[in-house]
């Protein structure tokens, strides 16, 4: 396995957007894939215990090269030998309620591996909005693997964001892209808690429920957000490849989202081709092609596929649903 001081200076050399030699991304491609095995424990234990009928969403996956690249150069002090969630498994529930029972569950569950860090987002929020929980697991070998737990409308939000970051080819999550937008997503979280029964953004704390739903309100009809998203994101074509004709499908899924010509490609692959599907990712990131994102995602179910990943779909249904919904008070 790749020592940890190798991955450090191919992190190093991301940071500064130094170009990787063929062999260095096939190092960095291989050291991610390492993370699989126990990204698949967490997986399978997540399905077993945790029924559909609580369950919006559970997937996982491994993070993207760009992914991992932005990150670095977020946080000018982290070291990709440290980083927690280059493997990570996403569950979404339908209610409150079931994020806070599994999240207990989770905690004084036993493991194979030790439950090294816990943030709590859910209860307290980042300054951008980002709600959610977070455990992180490490093994023996000081790989770690990142749990993410989400209710329905914390998953709107957060995939609503990276959509939108996506339109106008910036990242929120470090303070850029538009004050007034920023803002709205902010007012939004923080709305969004409140139905929950969460704690507000600090700064929303002596708001009230009307006073932040106003505000809210008027930032939606000046911003004209609901037209404006529809018109951005009512276009996209999307494509499906199945590699295998015969057999289950829907355990492997190549998505690839074009912002330059607004189109997504989904690949499916059957459990038995993963060897494929990784060769063609691996190929597909090492080109590292401007303008397009691709995700690599073990689902068991393709048509919720969408639903899991709404950004390479630039869906945003949900969320003008949820806005329009506000604009009406029937929220």
């Amino acid at each position: 396995m790749i020592s940890n001081s190798k991955i450090d200076k191919i992190g190093a050399s991301l940071k500064k957007s130094e170009p990787l030699d063929e062999r260095d991304l096939r190092l960095l491609l291989d050291w991610r894939n390492n993370f699989s095995d126990t990204m698949d424990y967490y997986y399978k234990k997540l399905s077993e215990s945790v029924s559909k009928k609580e369950r919006t969403v559970l997937v996982r996956r491994l993070k993207r090269i760009d992914s991992i690249e932005k990150k670095l150069k977020r946080f000018s002090t982290m070291r990709l030998s440290t980083f927690q969630d280059i493997a990570g498994v996403r569950l979404v529930l339908k209610e409150e309620s079931q994020l806070e029972k599994i999240y207990t569950e989770l905690r004084v569950r036993k493991s194979r591996h030790t439950l090294k860090r816990v943030d709590d987002y859910h209860k307290n929020p980042k300054k951008d909005g980002y709600r959610g929980i977070h455990l992180i697991y490490q093994t023996k070998e000081s790989l770690q693997v990142e749990i993410q737990l989400r209710t329905e409308l914390e998953h709107i939000w957060a995939t609503a964001v990276e959509i939108y970051g996506e339109l106008q080819k910036t990242s929120f999550k470090t303070g850029e892209g538009d004050k007034e937008w920023r803002e709205l997503f902010r007012l939004l979280s923080s709305y969004i808690a409140i139905l929950e029964n969460s704690p507000p953004l600090e700064d929303h704390l002596t708001l009230s429920r009307t006073k932040i739903k106003s505000q809210l309100k008027q930032k939606i009809k000046t911003l004209k957000a609901i037209e404006k998203l529809n018109a951005a994101t009512n276009n996209i074509q999307v494509t499906l490849e199945k590699h295998n004709k015969s057999g289950r499908m829907g355990k492997y899924a190549l998505i690839e989202l074009d912002i330059k010509n607004n189109t997504t490609k989904v690949e499916v692959f059957n459990k038995k081709d993963q060897e494929k599907a990784i060769q063609i990712y691996t190929e597909k990131e090492l080109r590292r092609e401007k303008d397009k994102n691709y995700v690599f995602i073990n689902i068991d179910e393709i048509e919720k596929l969408e639903i899991s990943y709404p950004n390479y779909f630039l869906n945003t249904k949900k969320l003008l649903e949820l806005l329009s919904k506000i604009i009406l008070d029937q929220v």
